[in-house]
């Protein structure tokens, strides 16, 4: 029996580092053997805020999840956001030189796709095939190579980062003892946990509201068409009610998460609470309704920048599924009521998937019944989200126009060769 692929998770947030590690049955079938959280706030809006302490938190987030699982981590798949994601739709168009697609034609494509808006300061962090016509068809397929064509095209969604900032990760996750196999949009990875087949193909916006940053990614007929990534999340609320209400930032993200609610309907205007202050040694009373306006008004901020881009881009109008919202920001009391009156659509929470489940090798029972309730917590949801999307029909389609694919071509041929000449004497 084939013994089944590892692969490891790093997801940075801005409260936190996680680490998941799978093991690969299948799609349908991802095992996890190890997961660690460890709270940290140096990585935030895409940016390393602390090196060392952030280089310790993932240290030790790996570790952990390493102990968790008896094995040693050589390699991650890396999921973040970054408000300097710039990401746009490309075409590469090759003409055919053998009347068969071959993977260098492909790849000739990406290549095309890329030079057109690649500048010197920025790396192609993620790209997701969206489509490949032949001999100028209209009727778009996954995979050609084999097929006989004249010409080809591929379509593919670009997203892009600063190559400094790509350097200053690439170089962290080094002095980590580990190295990146891929690097992927966070919201593109809670999409592949998040959202059903029929939301992808119908038409669907995901809402990821982290504490810095908010990030959206579009699919429309199963593919993904837009990305984007908003410098304001959750933790601005937090930073809201500090200043509004004068209280401390421990002070109002407390509030935040014990009374704060952004649906009018779902408060008592007249009520009032108090809390304790830490550094006064006595107690403020604040109103409900003031403590509303405060919250509510950054969630609309956020919303309202979500359906402003959507707007602009021309995509709302074909959101048929609507919007799925998830992330720590998406916690909030009242969230999808106010959703629904500002987008005017359907708005839901994330769907569990159920390919995930919790194994131990050794049949540690202990061990398994903390898997498997740590599974359940959402914010593992990113990181089970990439370990899905690297089964993903979508990202093997992609690779196939990844450079290192010809490499793989030579390997077989020689192998053959290897094979037919010992073939002779056995």
């Amino acid at each position: 029996m084939k013994k089944p692929d590892l692969i490891v998770v790093v997801h940075l947030s801005a409260t936190a580092i996680h680490t998941v590690i799978g093991q690969i049955h299948s799609a349908q079938d991802i095992r996890i053997i190890g997961l660690s959280t460890v709270k940290n706030h140096d990585f935030a809006q895409g940016t390393i805020r602390h090196r060392e302490r952030l280089k310790s938190a993932i240290k030790q987030s790996i570790q952990n999840a390493e102990d968790m699982a008896n094995c040693r981590v050589n390699s991650v798949w890396l999921s973040f956001s970054t408000p300097d994601l710039q990401s746009v739709n490309s075409v590469g168009e090759v003409n055919i030189k053998h009347d068969i697609v071959q993977a260098k034609d492909v790849v000739a494509a990406l290549t095309q796709a890329k030079n057109k808006h690649l500048q010197d300061d920025l790396y192609l962090m993620h790209y997701a095939q969206q489509g490949i016509a032949l001999d100028g068809n209209s009727e778009m397929i996954d995979d050609a190579i084999g097929m006989q064509a004249s010409d080809l095209m591929v379509l593919y969604h670009l997203m892009m980062m600063p190559v400094k900032g790509r350097q200053n990760l690439q170089q962290l996750l080094q002095e980590c003892d580990v190295s990146i196999d891929q690097m992927l949009f966070d919201a593109v990875s809670t999409a592949e946990y998040g959202l059903l087949p029929e939301e992808k193909y119908h038409g669907v916006c995901l809402i990821d509201i982290g504490a810095s940053t908010t990030s959206i990614c579009v699919y429309r007929e199963d593919k993904l068409i837009y990305t984007h990534c908003f410098a304001e999340g959750g933790h601005h609320a937090t930073l809201d009610i500090s200043m509004l209400l004068d209280v401390t930032i421990a002070e109002a993200e407390n509030m935040k998460k014990s009374h704060a609610n952004v649906d009018r309907h779902g408060i008592d205007s007249s009520q009032f609470f108090t809390i304790k202050r830490s550094q006064h040694d006595d107690e403020k009373t604040i109103n409900m309704l003031e403590l509303l306006e405060v919250t509510e008004a950054r969630y609309i901020s956020i919303l309202g920048h979500i359906k402003k881009e959507l707007d602009k881009e021309g995509l709302s109008e074909f959101l048929q599924q609507g919007y799925v919202i998830t992330g720590g920001g998406a916690e909030m009391r009242g969230l999808l009521p106010l959703a629904k009156k500002i987008f005017a659509n359907k708005v839901n929470k994330v769907n569990q998937h159920s390919a995930i489940s919790a194994y131990t090798q050794y049949g540690d029972d202990d061990k398994l019944r903390t898997i498997a309730a740590m599974i359940g917590e959402r914010k593992y949801q990113t990181a089970f989200g990439t370990l899905l999307y690297s089964q993903s029909e979508a990202f093997h389609h992609s690779e196939k126009s990844s450079p290192d694919s010809l490499q793989v071509q030579p390997m077989r041929e020689k192998l053959k060769t290897v094979n037919k000449f010992f073939g002779k004497f056995f």
